[in-house]
This record gives C-alpha cells, structure tokens and sequence, in this order.
C-alpha cells in the first residue's frame, strides 16, 4: 500500500515477502531491458542478474516455510559450468575471453536460481509470464521507435537500437508471442491477441526466418497439442489459416517481402534447387561455419577444444575474426566434446519428460505452452547457438519451474476425477 503522510511517501507491504516479490519483479525487468538497451555497458547485465538472486534471496527469508532445495537445474548448470571452465586444461587458447565465458555462465546460474527460488505457487509462474512479456513489450516498442518508419523493411528492426544479433532477438520476441497466445487461448484474456500481433510483425520486421518459422509454428503446435479444447479441429483450421495469411502477405506486401521474403525464397531456393547460386551469401557461410565445428569435433570427440576456441581456432586458422558455428549442437560438440554435450542436453531431456507428463497425464495448459517451446528450442538450435546465452537460458528454466505447476495440476486433476468417480 503506498501512502503520503507529512511530506514523506511511504510504501507498506502486507508482508516482508511481498515486498522481496516486487523487488524481484523490478530485477527481472530491468535484467531484462538493460541487457539489449545498453549493450555497450558491460556490467548491467551482470549486475541486474546477482540482483535476481539477491531478490530471491529476499523472497526465501521472508517465507515462512524456510526449506534449503538445490534446484535441479541449478546443479545441472553449475556442473556444466565447472566442466567448461575445467576445459581450459585441454584447450588451444586461454585468454581473458575465456574468463568472460565463465562469468556469463556464473550469472547465468545466479539468474535460473533465482526463478526457481521466486516460483512457489502457480500465481508466482503466472506473474514471471507477465513480467516477461512485459519487458518483451518494452524491448520491441524500443526498437520500433529506434528505427525510423522508412527504414521498417532494410531489416534493421531487432539490432539497430539493442546492439544485439536480430536473430537472437527475434527468438525471445517469439517465446513471449507464445506465451501471449497461451494467456489468450487457454486461460481467455482476449486483449493478448493484440500482442501476439505486434510479436508477428516484430518478428517480419526484423528479417529473421528463424524468427518466423517459430512465430507461425509456435500457436500452431500448441493448438494441435491442446487434444482437450473445445472445438479442436475448428480451432486448427482456424489457425492454419491464419498461418497461410501470414505467409501471403510476407509475400505479397512490398515492406515484409524486402524484409524477410526474399529471405525466405533464398532458402527455399537453397534447399530445394539444388543449391543455386542465387541463395544469399549467408546461408552458404553459416553451412561452411558448421563444417568447420565438424571438423573440428572430429580431431577431438570426446572432450572437445575447449570452451569458447571455436572462435580463436578459426581466426588463427582462416583469419575469420569473432565467428561462431551458428549450431548450438556442433558448437558444444566442437567446444565441449561428447562430455559437455551429454552434461548440457540432459537437462533439455528431463524437462521434455516432466512436461510431456504435466501436459498430457496431468492436463496442464501451461506445462503444454513450455513443452511447445522446448520442442521449438531444439529446432532451432540448429540455427542458433543459446548454450552461453543469459535470455534463453531464463525462459528455460521458467519452463522447468513450470513442471512444479503442472504436478500442482494433476493433483488437482485426479481430486476432480476421484470426486466425479464418487458421485
């Protein structure tokens, strides 16, 4: 409760716990704003993370029930950590880039922590969902105004005003269009279908085909999934075909065709003409990169070159400075061996496992949003590399932290089951 008494404004909480949940709620947000709109500013990004695990920090000592749990996925994060960094005992270069890896995959522990810390309920998951598509909204509102309105089709949409890859931004933007579409579909806030609207165009605008591919998948597979709604295979077709209205007019507008249907016609024509020379430029780079990480792989299987040589071996090798393999899955490999890539991908397994339950045995809608998202992740990995990357690895563990919602679910379920069998 705020209040103004005196000339002194005073802002009284219910209870010590609340008020740590605002100040984390504010963390989230503010971690994730500043760390696409001030790029050139190192330290925000790691400062705003400790101050999530500092929050929720907050939030357990103002619990009544005190229980010390190591989450799952913060052991399995930190296992991965301490192996890439014991990787530096076999590897080609060590340097000062090194260290930053290692500081990024610290925070990157602090931050999945603290959400497991701040989720104890379903409200709690509810609101992390909010948050996220809120500073989603913030991110995408700040680079539509960055980018002036007759530049919207040169693509520049996504990194012009965050200094960040578009393609990794455009990935994120989709992950809250998804969750935009899951608060409009399954739990019926109609005013969110206009967010899953400004998400689309967002994601066109910024010329990213991974981005699209996910942004017309996504609500598609959740509404094949959702076997248990209403009007199933009238909400299909209804969504496919808005799906085709998405692509006719990617193609058919002037501005979304120069911003990713050319894009898009590249690939098609790369993947299905035999490999004509009229594909862009960048596709045959990224396919070349990714051979380089099989080679590299290849000379070291099981442990790997190291973290982060991948780049520094290239550059040595090719004079290709700054490069990465653009596959999370041969970038691991090349880097890490089959040791990290088993460690890493693990937890991917038993997070699909627990959704794949909460979502079809214990009839959770929210488990069902995670599991479409977890599915989408892996696809796209074979265009993105995410392993070292703070963002993702947020959503990731929102998604594990879901799974403690859905058994909240099935036990709810089977009580409604049980008192129906007894009527």
């Amino acid at each position: 409760m705020v209040s103004f008494k005196n000339g002194v404004l005073r802002v009284q909480s219910e209870s010590r716990e609340s008020t740590a949940r605002t100040i984390y709620d504010i963390c989230f947000v503010l971690n994730t704003v500043t760390l696409f709109a001030f790029q050139s500013i190192k330290f925000i990004g790691t400062a705003t993370g400790v101050l999530m695990l500092l929050a929720a920090m907050l939030l357990w000592i103002g619990r009544r029930e005190k229980r010390v749990v190591i989450p799952y996925n913060t052991a399995w994060y930190a296992l991965f950590t301490a192996y890439s960094a014991l990787s530096s005992l076999w590897s080609f270069y060590i340097d000062a880039d090194m260290a930053g890896y290692f500081l990024r995959m610290v925070v990157i522990v602090a931050m999945i922590t603290s959400i497991s810390i701040y989720v104890d309920k379903p409200e709690d998951l509810e609101r992390l969902i909010k948050l996220y598509i809120m500073s989603m909204t913030i991110i995408v509102l700040l680079e539509l105004t960055a980018v002036p309105v007759s530049e919207w089709s040169n693509g520049l949409v996504g990194s012009y005003f965050s200094g960040s890859n578009k393609n990794g931004v455009a990935f994120l933007v989709f992950c809250a269009e998804l969750m935009a579409f899951y608060e409009f579909y399954s739990r019926g806030k109609k005013s969110y279908i206009l967010l899953v609207a400004i998400f689309i165009v967002f994601i066109i605008l910024s010329g990213s085909r991974k981005g699209i591919f996910a942004a017309v998948a996504g609500p598609l597979m959740f509404v094949v999934l959702s076997v248990y709604k209403k009007n199933y295979f009238f909400n299909i077709i209804l969504v496919c075909t808005v799906a085709a209205l998405i692509i006719f007019y990617i193609f058919t507008d002037e501005n979304a065709y120069n911003a990713i249907g050319k894009r898009m016609e590249s690939m098609f024509e790369f993947l299905f003409e035999n490999r004509s020379q009229k594909v862009d430029n960048s596709i045959y780079m990224r396919t070349y990169y990714i051979q380089l990480a099989q080679e590299l792989f290849s000379e070291s299987p099981i442990l790997g070159k190291g973290m982060g040589n991948f780049a520094k071996i290239i550059d040595e090798l090719y004079d290709l400075n700054g490069v990465y393999s653009h596959n999370n899955y041969w970038q691991i490999l090349s880097e890490l061996g089959l040791v990290g890539f088993g460690i890493y991908y693990s937890m991917y397994f038993v997070i699909i496992i627990r959704l794949i339950k909460g979502a079809f045995v214990n009839k959770s809608r929210v488990n069902l949003l995670f599991l479409c998202f977890m599915i989408l992740l892996m696809v796209l990995e074979s265009g993105l590399v995410t392993y070292n990357s703070k963002m993702p690895h947020v959503v990731i563990a929102i998604a594990y932290a879901s799974t403690y919602v859905g058994e909240m679910d099935g036990r709810k379920y089977q009580y409604i089951q049980n008192n129906i069998v007894n009527q």
